[in-house]
């Protein structure tokens, strides 16, 4: 059985399953953190992790800390990316906002959890870009 080389950069010649998805990951990120920075914010950490899990982007907006979640889909055959931010994911993340302001003693200071949904072509290029500011509140 033949496969196919990584190298090449086509999705259609990847092997299937986690390679690309890490790589729609990762393309994701990068565009979610560029889009970010364009905005203004101060990146502080990018994939913070603890025990219970892990942050994509840590940011401040002005005076205020920003826990960033990134959904990155090449099709919403399964739905826009942002969509994937279920009750659970965002019990989650209010957890994770608490464990990062308590560890890094930011217990004070304003904040909110965004979500940054992004559609990427069979290149991987950016055709969408959606920023939910402060789409994860109180209790589900």
């Amino acid at each position: 059985m033949a496969r196919s080389s990584r190298g090449q950069g086509a999705p259609d010649t990847l092997p299937p399953g986690r390679p690309l998805r890490d790589r729609v990951g990762k393309a994701g990120e990068a565009a979610a953190l560029a889009h970010l920075k364009e905005q203004g914010f101060r990146i502080l950490a990018r994939d913070w992790r603890s025990r219970l899990g892990q942050i994509d982007v840590v940011a401040e907006d002005g005076d205020t800390l920003v826990l960033v979640e990134v959904k990155a889909r090449r099709g919403t055959t399964f739905g826009l990316p942002e969509e994937a931010v279920d009750a659970r994911k965002r019990r989650k993340l209010r957890t994770l906002l608490e464990m990062y302001r308590a560890q890094n003693h930011r217990q004070k200071q304003p904040c909110r959890i965004d979500v940054v949904g992004l559609l990427l072509d069979d290149n991987l290029a950016v055709t969408r870009v959606e920023h939910i500011r402060d789409a994860v509140q109180g209790e589900d």
